[in-house]
């Protein structure tokens, strides 16, 4: 088999402004590629060459400019707007807003899409920046990467669909900072902690999946941007076609280094990894008779000051009202306070009031009004939160940044799938109960295909009275191995009505579905201590739970 020879765009770029007579609104930009290879900036690594490519996006100041006429290690872009101070980031699509000063906020994406360039090689963006108070930029690499060194001894050929790695410590994706200042001390990528993921996978399209040839001698090369860190254990996942094969390694990332690990793979087996991609919990579970969904990390949540959604970063976490678990800046964030200002978070929402304009008169997640009539998606209490009102679901519209950071990704079940998970699928009875984790009282359900862990006991169902929290109680310790062999926990976070919080964890869960009863009620999921119901009908002018799932 032919090794394949990856290259990667990554290099010191000079840009020349060029200006026509006096005009000094624009020019044309030309950037030339120089490589240092001195011992502490060296970007020449491996056989990694420095390229520019046709459409490569940049971000200049305000302005996001595509190359052209790009050949190796030069390309020029046209029609810069002249500055004193030119700040760039490449490539542009990692940059959250405008470039407006030397610190940028940056996104490092959760998924890495592969793509290969005209000779078929791997096309890697590196992230680099690059500052100057001149017309000459010198851009210096913002992270590192992962080198991924592939060999078989497998009888069979196999198709790589996506490499996974996941990190006990250290952050490999999500949204951080950057000082652009041209100075070697100053142009590391440094995560922000609350929007960080240990975890990052390299996707390879359809078309685009490459087959690993049987008992190989040769090996495959591939490569996975992230920052910088300490030395850490790793597990790495090579997904093929439903079968896996995961692999521990000890790594360390140093600046503008590649860390190299190689895998041998022996066999692949139908297990799934134990992983939290994208928000993702691993249990797979049945909504119907051909239907599998993942469930979220955690319940929804939204800050209304920044307009941003994310997952509880636990699954017992909720917001309540001056209770719960959820703080901001040292802050307890409550419900009872929420407004189109408020910059705590928030987990209990109108029905359909994901921020998209759906025709009601209340579809903010801030909504507030106790009127039935106003959360009616296109002002009809027939519609649902699917079809040509789909966006009025919240998971649905929103990207959600610890969740994949983009839209239309998820989405809240339907009254017939949460029925058909609760009650329908094989053996519904035996995989729910009530319980709690650390107190936090709540509703959990197992996965399709479970095994209890040894440590752990579960035991279905509901106690008599008002004692089903106590039904099954695990510590902190104990439902990490539940949550790893697939458990989902819904936390019992109680519901809003107006401004009022109530029941929070002393009573019951009410989880939105995405399907109207009548002109006044929507189905939910509602539990408490000692009893269930799939598809109760609640006002949807309450505020209830949105626990998301992906297909």
């Amino acid at each position: 088999m032919k090794r394949i020879n990856t290259k990667m765009m990554i290099g010191l770029m000079t840009i020349a402004v060029m200006t026509a007579g006096c005009k000094r609104e624009y020019g044309t930009v030309t950037l030339g590629a120089n490589i240092d290879n001195s011992r502490d900036a060296k970007v020449y690594i491996d056989d990694l060459t420095p390229c520019w490519h046709n459409n490569d996006r940049i971000k200049v100041n305000s302005g996001t400019y595509i190359t052209s006429a790009a050949l190796g290690s030069s390309a020029q872009i046209a029609n810069v707007l002249h500055s004193n101070n030119y700040l760039a980031v490449y490539p542009a699509e990692i940059v959250s807003g405008q470039l407006s000063s030397s610190t940028v906020y940056l996104k490092l994406p959760y998924v890495q899409q592969y793509e290969v360039d005209s000779r078929g090689d791997q096309k890697v963006k590196v992230p680099m920046g690059a500052y100057s108070s001149n017309e000459s930029l010198t851009f210096h690499n913002l992270c590192s990467l992962i080198k991924i060194v592939i060999s078989s001894r497998m009888n069979e050929d196999f198709v790589l669909d996506r490499i996974i790695v996941t990190a006990g410590s250290a952050y490999l994706s999500g949204s951080g900072t950057a000082t652009v200042t041209g100075q070697s001390s100053d142009k590391v990528f440094y995560m922000n902690s609350s929007a960080a993921r240990h975890s990052v996978s390299l996707e390879f399209p359809s078309g685009s999946r490459p087959t690993i040839g049987r008992g190989d001698r040769d090996t495959y090369v591939y490569y996975i941007i992230a920052p910088e860190f300490a030395e850490d254990d790793v597990t790495i996942t090579l997904s093929s076609q439903g079968r896996y094969a995961t692999f521990e390694k000890h790594a360390s990332l140093q600046h503008n280094k590649i860390a190299q690990v190689s895998l041998t793979v022996r066999e692949l087996t139908p297990e799934v990894p134990v992983t939290i991609i994208d928000g993702a919990l691993p249990g797979l579970f049945s909504v119907s008779a051909t239907r599998q969904v993942h469930f979220s990390q955690g319940n929804l949540q939204y800050q209304a000051s920044t307009n941003t959604w994310r997952f509880a970063e636990h699954q017992y976490d909720y917001v309540g009202g001056d209770f719960g678990s959820v703080f901001e800046n040292g802050v307890k964030s409550g419900n009872n306070y929420i407004s189109s200002t408020y910059s705590g978070w928030i987990d209990l929402f109108g029905w359909g009031t994901s921020g998209w304009n759906s025709g009601a008169v209340c579809y903010q997640p801030w909504s507030t009004s106790t009127s039935t009539s106003d959360y009616y998606p296109g002002g009809s209490y027939t519609n649902s939160l699917t079809g040509a009102y789909a966006e009025a679901d919240w998971a649905w519209c929103n990207a959600i940044t610890n969740g994949g950071n983009e839209a239309n990704a998820w989405r809240t079940l339907t009254s017939a799938e949460w029925s058909y998970l609760l009650n329908t699928r094989t053996n519904a009875s035996d995989k729910r109960g009530t319980g709690n984790i650390n107190g936090v009282g709540g509703l959990i359900i197992l996965p399709d295909n479970w095994t209890l862990p040894s440590e752990c006991t579960f035991t279905p169902g509901f106690a008599s009275g008002n004692n089903g929290w106590t039904h099954n109680s695990y510590s902190h310790v104990q439902w990490a191995l539940m949550e790893s062999a697939g458990a989902v926990f819904l936390p019992a976070a109680g519901y809003r009505a107006g401004m009022t919080i109530g029941l929070a964890n002393s009573d019951g869960g009410y989880y939105w579905s995405s399907t109207p009863y009548n002109d006044e009620y929507v189905n939910t999921v509602t539990f408490y201590g000692h009893t269930l119901g799939a598809a109760i009908s609640m006002n949807r002018y309450f505020g209830h739970s949105v626990r998301p799932v992906k297909e």
